[in-house]
């Protein structure tokens, strides 16, 4: 199997892709406004206890309480009596302050997961400060595991436990030794944090994504890796050249015209992972619907005939859908209960292969996965452990249009796909100057505070840019309205002069200054001081200063 990696940073969004014989298996995103907390270490407030749940909520110091489970509690209580049932009040109590890390991020309405058994993750070990014991990666051989689990005998490893991952296959004691020695002292200065503090905050933060991703997803079988950004390919060749630096010669930096995730094919794949339907290449399909309690993916034989018998081509299909099924699934990072309705099959030997499949495609699943047999009804479910939100929850917000049954594109997911899209047609186009119609929210977002974000944008692309909004199209929208010269563009996309006395209706409050509100001529704004205590009415003003992405007006 040949392994790939590519990473593209921009300003807001970072966004990893992994890809096993050139397709994209798993996609990887954060962004500046919405920054991972997985395995961060926090100290953390018991807010409530719930006995009737068995939990507690902790805060933590962010937007939303987190989630604890009594299994997760970290007591004395376990030493004397391990076989007795604790109870969540016997163990917490409102106001104890603790050391949890988070296993889960927030979803949806829910808050973060937490635990209090503490792990501490490096290249090749796990340290765990709360428990005993020595583990090492089911994914290796029997001979290399038997192989570490001798070399373990001889490191210093006192009241705390360890666990030694996939990636120390061949690995000799200097290694594991060093490992160990730099998680101890990590867990020394966490523990010097805890004692100086006594509210909720953070003790220890993750690695970023990118440097994440190196530490748990590469292994020497990747052939590339691949960064668009010259500053963060600084700093993972000094992050590879100290934790793996048999890996640095496969670090590459991209200087190609087209975007890095265009050029390989990835953009596309982002958007197909957003679609109910998914085409298999023999003309089936599986449909995806994703469900508060559970998923439920369909597989249809759709166009495909098939060369032998009915049975036969039934099996095909089912084949083909497994392969594609897993796919998705570690792409748009599915979690929780997965059913999933093969079409169906008399034979039992059919059936069989088809589950034998299925285990055989999940191996390659980093996830925890658990998976049932075919039923009398056609159904194969599954279970399977996601820590992060998936590639709908990220990018997409319930749409508002149909009651939250559907998703749409959210404002950021927008805004950044905006960006992506003026960078692409300033970059293919000889023209100077362009004036671009979007939805106003997205508009307001893509040119920022005091239109600092657009010149950003004219500074990348060397183009003059104007950006006008419209509150009646959609927030998917994007329309290249006139391209031109600078001084055509300037006169299309700024409708009065200095010194035009204006009859306007005043629209609506402006968003930071108490005092002022706003109009708007064709999408472009006019900003009315002291307009705010005639809102709804109409009134004479005269227009002052004029910008680019807004003018200024008085009233008269």
């Amino acid at each position: 199997m040949k392994y790939d990696l590519l990473i593209t940073s921009e300003p807001n969004e970072t966004r990893v892709a992994i890809l096993e014989n050139n397709k994209v298996v798993e996609l990887y995103f954060d962004r500046k406004d919405k920054e991972s907390v997985i395995g961060n270490i926090y100290l953390g407030r018991v807010q409530n206890i719930m006995p009737g749940l068995d939990s507690a909520f902790v805060d933590i110091g962010i937007e939303k309480n987190a989630f604890l489970f009594v299994k997760e509690v970290v007591t004395p209580f376990e030493e004397t009596d391990k076989e007795l049932k604790r109870e969540i009040k016997q163990v917490l109590k409102p106001g104890q302050m603790l050391v949890v890390q988070v296993t889960r991020v927030p979803m949806g309405t829910k808050g973060a997961r937490l635990t209090s058994f503490i792990s501490l993750p490096e290249r090749h070990l796990v340290m765990m400060p709360y428990d005993e014991g020595v583990g090492v990666s089911k994914k290796l051989d029997s001979q290399e595991r038997l192989r570490l689990r001798k070399l373990s005998e001889k490191l210093k490893i006192k009241n705390f436990g360890i666990i030694i991952r996939t990636a120390a296959e061949g690995v000799q004691l200097y290694t594991l030794n060093k490992e160990l020695k730099y998680l101890k002292r990590l867990w020394r200065s966490i523990q010097k944090r805890v004692r100086r503090l006594s509210t909720p905050t953070l003790i220890y933060k993750e690695l970023d994504l990118s440097r994440r991703v190196l530490r748990d997803r590469l292994t020497l079988n990747f052939n590339s890796i691949i960064v668009d950004n010259s500053h963060l390919y600084k700093n993972l060749s000094y992050y590879l050249k100290k934790k793996i630096p048999q890996m640095r010669s496969k670090l590459q930096l991209y200087r190609g015209e087209k975007p890095l995730f265009e050029k390989k094919g990835i953009e596309r794949v982002i958007n197909l992972a957003l679609e109910r339907k998914v085409w298999l290449k023999s003309g089936g399909f599986i449909v995806i619907d994703k469900t508060e309690a559970l998923t439920a993916i369909d597989v249809n034989s759709g166009r495909f005939l098939g060369k032998g018998s009915f049975k036969e081509t039934i099996l095909q299909t089912n084949l083909e859908a497994v392969e594609e099924i897993n796919r998705q699934i570690r792409l748009r990072d599915i979690g929780g209960l997965i059913v999933i309705d093969f079409i169906d099959m008399e034979k039992e030997s059919h059936r069989k292969k088809v589950v034998d499949a299925m285990k055989r495609e999940l191996e390659s699943d980093k996830a925890t996965t658990n998976i049932s047999d075919i039923s009398e009804f056609g159904l194969l479910e599954m279970t399977r452990k996601n820590v992060t939100e998936g590639v709908q929850e990220v990018l997409c917000k319930p749409c508002p249009y149909c009651d939250e049954s559907g998703y749409i594109l959210s404002e950021e997911s927008m805004r950044l796909k905006t960006e992506r899209e003026i960078l692409k047609i300033t970059r293919e186009n000889k023209s100077e100057a362009f004036l671009i119609e979007l939805n106003s929210t997205v508009a307001a977002m893509v040119i920022g505070q005091g239109g600092e974000n657009l010149r950003r944008l004219e500074d990348i692309t060397k183009k003059h840019i104007s950006i006008r909004g419209n509150d009646s199209i959609p927030i998917n929208a994007f329309n290249l309205v006139k391209q031109g010269t600078r001084s055509e563009i300037e006169k299309a996309a700024i409708p009065v002069y200095q010194g035009q006395i204006l009859d306007i209706l005043i629209e609506e409050p402006h968003s930071y200054i108490s005092k002022d509100a706003i109009s708007r001529i064709g999408g472009y704004v006019i900003h009315i001081i002291d307009g705010r205590k005639y809102l709804h009415k109409r009134k004479r003003v005269k227009i002052i200063d004029i910008t680019k992405t807004h003018a200024q007006a008085e009233i008269v």
